[in-house]
């Protein structure tokens, strides 16, 4: 799963502690597992069974949208469509509203390794705070070598190879 072209990556562990997750899976482990996708998915078209362009590698998060689906689907359905899910390899499967998960999912959760989580904030709100802190953790950076200085009141910035001699221009 490490066979990723991205530079950065938030550790599943860090979202859990910012977000104040409630785990309800401990006795699956959590960290090894690593976050590169600053988008999150609700999964309620693949509840359908529309898995065209699912992006595995995003958080998953269940809302009461896709709650009250899953309670009016057979279980033989449920569990078929839990089982593509989850062996997709998702990072982890979070529910939001402080919603009661049906054992079928955390019985499928342990089969695959999958963690499990639970929030009492709203799904819009969970949304947004965790896509803001994944963009902000997970924007490119690039490092540079410089010496700013303030000349009459505007901010020059001198840069180069380190060593070059910017702090000696500077002054």
């Amino acid at each position: 799963m490490d066979s990723h072209q991205h530079d950065y990556y938030v550790e599943l562990s860090v979202i859990i502690n910012r977000m104040k997750l409630k785990n309800m899976t401990p006795e699956i482990p959590t960290n090894h597992i690593k976050i590169y996708q600053s988008d999150v998915n609700r999964p309620a078209l693949q509840l359908a069974g529309f898995f065209d362009y699912f992006d595995a590698e995003r958080v998953q998060i269940m809302g009461r949208i896709e709650h009250t689906y899953i309670h009016n689907m057979f279980p033989s359905e449920l569990k078929e469509i839990l089982r593509k899910l989850f062996s997709a390899h998702i990072p982890c499967l979070i529910f939001t509203r402080g919603l009661e998960i049906p054992p079928m999912i955390l019985e499928c959760a342990q089969e695959y390794q999958v963690p499990v989580f639970q929030t009492n904030t709203t799904t819009s709100a969970f949304n947004s705070d965790l896509n803001r802190f994944l963009k902000s953790e997970l924007a490119p950076r690039t490092s540079i070598h410089g010496v700013l200085v303030d000349v009459y009141g505007e901010g020059v910035l001198i840069t180069g190879e380190s060593g070059i001699g910017k702090s000696e221009t500077a002054l």
